[in-house]
Formats: C-alpha cells, structure tokens, sequence
C-alpha cells in the first residue's frame, strides 16, 4: 500500500477506506476500532477522523466505496464491443470474480446490518442498500433491453424482472460462497449462464 502519510491529501481518503477494508475483512465490524484502523494503515487516529467521524461512517464509507468500484467494472465491462450474449456471460462471469475477490466482506456487512437494527444507521443503511440493488438492476435490464431491441432476445420477458433475479442470483453466490468454499464459483456461474441464455435467446 502507498503510504498515507506522504501522500497527497486528495489521495488519503481512498487509502483510508483500502487499509479500513482490510481491517474489516479480517476481524469484524464489531471487533475493530478506529485506532485500529489507523494502525494498520500506519497513520494516527486522529487522520482517520479528519475523513470519518466514526467507525459506523467509515463502514458505510467502505460500502459505498466497494460498491461504486463494482459499479464502475461493470460499466467498463458492458462499454465493450460484443453481443449480448457475450455481454451477459462476461457480465456473470464477473460476479463470480467479485465472489471470490471480495468473500470475506460479507461477514462485515452482515455484522453491521444486524448492529444497525433499531439504530439511527438503519433507514441510512436500508436507503445504500437500495441504491445499490436498484443501480445494479439497471445495468442488467438496460443489456437485456438492448438484446430485444436487436433481436437477440426474447420480447416477451420481463427485462426488469430478469435483471433482479440476476442480482439476486449473484447476491446469493456471495452468501453461499462465504459459508461454502468448496464451492466454485466460477462453475456455479457457467451452469447457470447457460440455462439463463438458453432461455432467453431468440429461437432460430
């Protein structure tokens, strides 16, 4: 990691949110501190709350953070040139990436949505959640619009309806992979990409 402490102050938050990722991957949301934090990152505690004025901000901060890079690949990756069905599949087959890259925050976030039950973080926890899911669809249903506006795909599906259970599909492979990780997530993707396509691709 370039050191916080020479960097460049417009560079500093972002290595903040890299070291607090790490830190919370490893050891839990409930189990760490900001001093923590700040060690791990090699900087003072008092830099940390230059940016973040406590631990539950720099979590929804990290939330944030990973989710707008999700976001960002996904959108580089539907930029490419291809068909739809190569749009999709890579599409899927990046799930599985992210599955595998990003295992160990899912029991952060699962930490903090039970800690945030019945608190002040909960309606602002629920509302980045939605955000994200509601982001995450569109991409996929703008794809699939895109597909039966071409006549790749079917006309007759549900492109909003797809789009969610896609999301679903991938939200749960995260879950699963995290209890499981005997389980490939690279195969499960492949399996269900076929069906997925299969089903909605436009009948020679």
């Amino acid at each position: 990691m370039v050191s916080i402490k020479t960097a460049a102050r417009g560079e500093k938050r972002p290595l903040i949110l890299q070291a607090a990722t790490e830190v919370f991957a490893e050891h839990g949301f409930a189990s760490v501190t900001v001093a923590g934090i700040a060690d791990h990152a090699g900087i003072g505690k008092g830099t940390v709350y230059e940016y973040f004025s406590s631990k539950e901000e720099l979590l929804f901060a990290v939330f944030e953070w990973m989710n707008d890079g999700i976001a960002e690949r996904i959108r580089d990756l539907l930029a490419q040139d291809g068909t739809t069905h190569e749009r999709l599949l890579r599409l899927l087959e990046l799930g599985a990436e992210i599955t595998r890259e990003q295992v160990e925050m899912q029991a952060v976030i699962l930490d903090f949505w039970s800690a945030s039950r019945g608190t002040a973080s909960e309606a602002r926890y629920n509302q980045a959640c939605l955000a994200t899911y509601r982001t995450y669809r569109r991409l996929v249903a703008d794809v699939i619009r895109t597909g039966q506006t071409n006549g790749e795909l079917r006309p007759d599906v549900d492109a909003d309806a797809i789009a969610a259970m896609v999301v679903a599909a991938m939200d749960g492979l995260g879950i699963q992979f995290f209890f499981d990780r005997g389980l490939d997530p690279n195969a499960t993707v492949s399996g269900f990409a076929e069906v997925l396509l299969a089903g909605l691709e436009v009948r020679s």
